[in-house]
């Protein structure tokens, strides 16, 4: 499943907001019917699965001194739609940037992220040369607002394509899935609320007007 996304994110080469956008719901199009599928065919209840969610601080997405913003938003957006919690660690010498979850859903975080970056950036840097700092992390913010919003509708619209009968296996499936999580997250992490912070209007504008669908 991750080498068909990997296929699929490689052939969107747009330097278009729009096109990123679309490149990343049908990324995660694909990984949700999997995750559909996999419910449809499992032996075993949710909580008795053998993928336990794990705190991956030992394998983190992202190591900096400071990491952007708009780069914890992307995070918080995939880790959400892919039944992760994504959050910030202070690890003295910087920040880390981690994952809460089952192995099979950070990879699925994983792989979206690595190129989601990649193209984020080269959309900034495409869309907005001599833009000051501000801009670009405002416009990358509103690139993953776009992009958040063809991700929520996914699950929704898959769902409606299952065949009959097969609401009553995904359903309870999914939401055993997320209690499992916030059970782990509530047991053992004390995560604070993220502050808001102000970006520049007209580069917020720029990316995620651009990134809807006409």
């Amino acid at each position: 499943m991750l080498a068909k996304v990997r296929k699929l994110l490689a052939l969107a080469t747009s330097p278009n907001p729009h096109e990123a956008a679309l490149a990343a719901a049908q990324a995660q199009r694909l990984v949700e019917a999997h995750r559909l599928q996999a419910w449809l065919d499992a032996d075993q209840r949710v909580a008795d699965d053998p993928d336990p969610i794990v705190d991956a601080r030992d394998a983190p997405l992202e190591l900096a001194r400071r990491i952007r913003p708009w780069k914890v938003a992307l995070a918080s957006v995939l880790a959400d739609a892919n039944g992760c919690v994504a959050y910030l660690l202070d690890t003295g010498a910087g920040e880390a940037l981690i994952l809460v979850g089952r192995a099979r859903d950070r990879a699925a975080v994983a792989e979206l992220w690595g190129d989601l970056v990649r193209r984020i950036e080269w959309l900034s840097a495409t869309h907005g040369a001599g833009k000051s700092r501000r801009w670009h992390e405002a416009f990358r913010i509103g690139v993953v607002d776009a992009i958040d919003r063809e991700l929520v509708a996914i699950p929704e619209a898959l769902r409606a394509e299952l065949p009959e009968g097969a609401l009553v296996v995904v359903d309870p499936a999914r939401v055993a899935h997320r209690d499992a999580l916030d059970r782990f997250v509530d047991a053992h992490l004390g995560l604070a609320r993220g502050r808001s912070r102000s970006v520049d209007a007209a580069g917020y504008r720029r990316g995620r007007a651009s990134g809807f669908r006409p």
